[in-house]
């Protein structure tokens, strides 16, 4: 007997609600779309800020090796130069003139 009165009391009968089944059916079926449409919408957001993401890190790849190649670049040719620059800043000599005889 006690099997019986537990699962009456689980399900739900016409009893327990006073509205109308078609107005229930109504309300239920409304409620269920909006969360449906609510899970859809924060779904779509996820996404795209995920895709927003992606392209970010690989924008920011691309551009840090852009940076890192620029640097050894520049690091190549300073050393190239330096020697030149060296040479160029050494104290030079005096061009003198023969002196004439007046």
């Amino acid at each position: 007997m006690e099997a019986t009165i537990t699962d009456a009391e689980t399900t739900p009968t016409s009893k327990d609600y006073t509205s109308r089944p078609g107005a229930l059916i109504w309300c239920f079926r409304k409620s269920r779309d909006r969360w449906k449409q609510k899970h859809q919408d924060l779904k779509a957001t996820v996404k795209a800020y995920k895709n927003r993401v992606a392209d970010l890190t690989k924008s920011r790849e691309h551009w840090r090796l852009k940076a890192e190649d620029a640097a050894a670049r520049l690091a190549t040719l300073e050393r190239q130069i330096a020697p030149q620059h060296t040479e160029s800043t050494a104290p030079r000599e005096k061009k003198t003139r023969p002196v004439s005889p007046r």
